[in-house]
């Protein structure tokens, strides 16, 4: 699994919405192979991690908002940081 700088700052970094070509938008707007989206995301809730963004790579990461919507639930850290509230939404422009 990946290592990514989503929790710093004592917070966990997530995309305030969706970016303009999210894989979790419809129509495959990253032209990724068919499947690839769905084995990132089984591999990195079954690893317990997340998805970055793709546009904050590289920086100040934060979690792919697609990502966080439909797996919050099955991430137990990720339930836990929106329930104590340590949360930071992020914009795209946040991230150069």
């Amino acid at each position: 699994m990946t290592r990514t700088n989503v929790f710093r700052d004592d917070r966990v970094h997530v995309m305030a919405i969706k970016c303009s070509t999210c894989i979790y938008r419809p129509g495959n707007l990253m032209q990724l192979n068919p499947g690839r989206k769905d084995s990132m995301e089984a591999e990195a809730v079954e690893g317990g991690g997340v998805i970055p963004c793709h546009k904050t790579l590289g920086g100040g990461e934060s979690i792919c908002r697609g990502y966080f919507d439909t797996q919050k639930h099955n991430v137990g850290l990720l339930s836990v940081a929106e329930r104590i509230g340590i949360i930071t939404y992020t914009d795209e422009d946040e991230h150069g």
